[in-house]
């Protein structure tokens, strides 16, 4: 009894020691290492603004109808902020590798992937549920939304910074942490329950990447929970 009790405090104490040097690591993965990526995306990102911005306005200009226009500035954002990152990261990109994990692994990712849809749908009891509307315009913005951005931000995120942080050293646990924390950053949630609501997602993501041993899980619960989103909030 006396020797485990020894171990779990020996254990704990190599845990708090092990804070300080593992958040300088943190930083340094954030800052330095992932910080050129980072400022290509937030310009890509404000490029894309600028053109749906100036789109919104020529459409507007046309007297298209408002709710068209939205959606036709979201798409376009969607398009110029996230493509040229696909283009150049899949050209010059560190081997985004899959991992082979044990089927233990796997149901791990699927369990953290399957909570997450349930939280979400758990969130829109009592809410009306808008349904999805058949036209062009709302077509374009549900395959913006539930296609073409979980598969951009997650072979960002979880596909080439991942695989460079990996390519430098890093343990699997650090670059859980540091992509997670770097996801919810650029969304730039404006009050607590966005920024918890962004941690959420971000870290649940990141697990199911680190479980699954590849980008396959976390596209398709990303994907997925986009879905259910819209489903209640309307396009």
């Amino acid at each position: 009894m006396q020797a485990a009790t020894e171990a779990t405090t020996t254990k704990l104490f190599r845990f708090l020691k092990s804070i300080p040097r593992n958040t300088l690591t943190l930083l340094r993965m954030i800052f330095i290492d992932c910080a050129v990526p980072i400022v290509f995306l937030f310009i890509f990102n404000v490029f894309g603004q600028l053109v749906a911005a100036l789109c919104g306005t020529i459409l507007t200009a046309w007297s298209i109808d408002p709710v068209v226009v939205r959606r036709a500035k979201h798409a376009i954002n969607t398009l110029f902020a996230q493509s040229p990152l696909l283009v150049v990261y899949l050209q010059r990109r560190q081997p985004i590798r899959q991992s082979f994990r044990s089927p233990r692994s796997i149901i791990a990712a699927v369990t953290i992937g399957t909570l997450l849809l349930a939280i979400n749908v758990l969130a829109q009891v009592g809410k009306s549920d808008v349904g999805l509307e058949f036209s062009l315009s709302a077509g374009l913005m549900v395959l913006s939304i539930c296609l073409f951005t979980p598969i951009a931000e997650e072979m960002f995120f979880r596909g080439y910074l991942w695989a460079r942080l990996q390519a430098r050293g890093y343990g699997d646990g650090l670059i859980t942490i540091c992509t997670a924390l770097l996801f919810a950053a650029v969304h730039w949630p404006n009050n607590l329950a966005a920024l918890t609501n962004y941690l959420f997602m971000a870290f649940s993501f990141s697990l199911i990447r680190y479980f699954g041993g590849g980008i396959g899980l976390p596209i398709f619960f990303h994907a997925a929970m986009n879905f259910i989103v819209i489903r209640h909030i309307g396009v």
